[in-house]
């Protein structure tokens, strides 16, 4: 009986450690599998038009990046200035919407949102807009919502720092993303070393090229850009949310978990320790130091553990927050088509698709198959549906979401540039169309920006 028990428990250790070694070894390759993808998808703005270089910052303060949203019918919602006579009520209201703008200094736009909802009792999917906007920076937006009276908007209007409600207006309609025209910016770059651009400086030699570069800045014109998707698509300060498309887009909702959880990349202190916790399997231990600004982190954490599922954890995300990921992935492959473009120019040449006179390239979905280009530009689209092993159809995720693709401009115009410079600094003044980005017309003038 005695050797029967030992023989057993044997069994039991020799099962637990076999259990252990493959955990580890799934671990180590799960881990592996992340850090390579991570390196291969750096993100890919990596190709110029002017590319001027200079030696300046932006956004040292939120107020040297203003955004204001310009509305479908072309108002612009100007920072600090009330608009009640071109927002007015509907003649017959009936009790749904409300729609106002919204001005915001140093909030993002889901966060704010967030911030409305808790305030006016009300659900973050009670409110709609057109479009997310710039964090660190003065930003203006029309906002709708459901089911909110007017009053308690009123009530509330300079009531939250930073964040201002302001032409409040009944309508019959909501507003959904897209509904807007795009967006005017006011950009101050502020340079690093003043003397290095100053008519007196000592140094002739280093100076007389700085000060040409300012002479050409007063006269220059910017037309078009490259229509890049910035930065911000990829994620500014942990670029990894096209890496977790990716492994969304195949199935692959482990490592996309682990990703968007763990996988800890410039954090320090306790967003590092709670993320490397994450990669090791320590779910309950990390969400008691998971920071309390990463809020959908720890809400899809909390999905995991009560669904058991890593497809499941996902849900959990506000729809557009959930689709961000894909869309993510879309946008990275859609660079790479800039990127190869880019060496055969970007006039319009035999078998594109034209978009207002201007080439287009696929931002690959699952409608993809019917809209491919011919030519050269439909050359370079299956090379990368190709070289990724793409099955477009595979765009439709089940239970998780169709991303059907669209054409997009391979480059975009700029409207109303302006640029006024001094020894001190440079301001940008320009007007993009909605899905284009600041940053497309920054990285032509500081290498830094992305």
């Amino acid at each position: 009986m005695k050797n029967h028990l030992i023989i057993h428990q044997r069994k039991l250790e020799s099962q637990k450690n076999l259990e252990d070694y493959r955990n580890r070894i799934a671990k180590k390759y799960r881990k592996n599998k992340i850090i390579e993808t991570l390196k291969k998808m750096k993100p890919n703005l990596n190709k110029y038009i002017l590319n001027l270089k200079i030696d300046g910052i932006i956004k040292k303060y939120p107020e040297d990046f203003i955004v204001e949203e310009i509305t479908k019918e072309g108002i612009v919602l100007e920072y600090g200035k009330e608009l009640k006579e071109i927002f007015k009520d509907v003649p017959k209201w009936n009790g749904t919407f409300i729609h106002f703008t919204l001005e915001k200094i140093n909030w993002n736009t889901m966060d704010a949102i967030g911030e409305l909802a808790r305030r006016t009792n009300s659900k973050r999917k009670n409110f709609g807009f057109a479009g997310t906007k710039d964090k660190f920076a003065i930003t203006t937006q029309r906002v709708g919502c459901f089911g909110i009276k007017p009053e308690t908007l009123e009530g509330i209007k300079d009531s939250i720092k930073d964040l201002k409600i302001k032409d409040i207006q009944k309508t019959n309609i909501g507003i959904r993303m897209g509904d807007l025209w795009g967006n005017r910016f006011t950009i101050r770059i502020r340079l690093n070393d003043v003397n290095k651009y100053n008519e007196n400086n000592n140094n002739k030699n280093n100076n007389k090229e700085n000060m040409e570069l300012l002479k050409k800045l007063k006269n220059i014109k910017l037309d078009y850009v490259l229509n890049y998707y910035g930065i911000q698509r990829f994620g500014s300060f942990r670029p990894i949310t096209h890496v977790v498309g990716k492994f969304i887009y195949n199935r692959d909702f482990e490592s996309a978990f682990y990703t968007y959880c763990g996988t800890p990349l410039m954090e320090k202190g306790k967003a590092f320790e709670a993320r490397s916790l994450i990669d090791e399997g320590y779910f309950k231990e990390s969400l008691k130091i998971y920071p309390k600004r990463l809020y959908y982190e720890i809400r899809v954490i909390k999905r995991y553990l009560k669904t058991g599922s890593f497809k499941e954890s996902f849900k959990i995300l506000p729809p557009q927050l959930k689709s961000m990921f894909v869309n993510a992935y879309q946008s990275y492959l859609f660079n790479e088509m800039i990127n190869k473009r880019y060496k055969y120019g970007f006039e319009a040449q035999e078998g594109d698709i034209l978009l207002d006179g201007i080439p287009t390239g696929a931002l690959l979905g699952s409608n993809s198959y019917s809209e491919l280009a011919e030519g050269l530009q439909g050359e370079i689209e299956r090379e990368i549906i190709e070289r990724e092993g793409i099955d477009l159809k595979a765009f439709k995720i089940e239970d998780f979401g169709n991303f059907p693709g669209i054409r997009r401009k391979l480059i975009t115009k700029v409207y109303d540039f302006e640029c006024h410079t001094n020894n001190r600094e440079i301001i940008l003044k320009f007007k993009l169309e909605k899905g284009c980005y600041a940053t497309a017309v920054l990285r032509e003038f500081i290498p830094e920006v992305h």
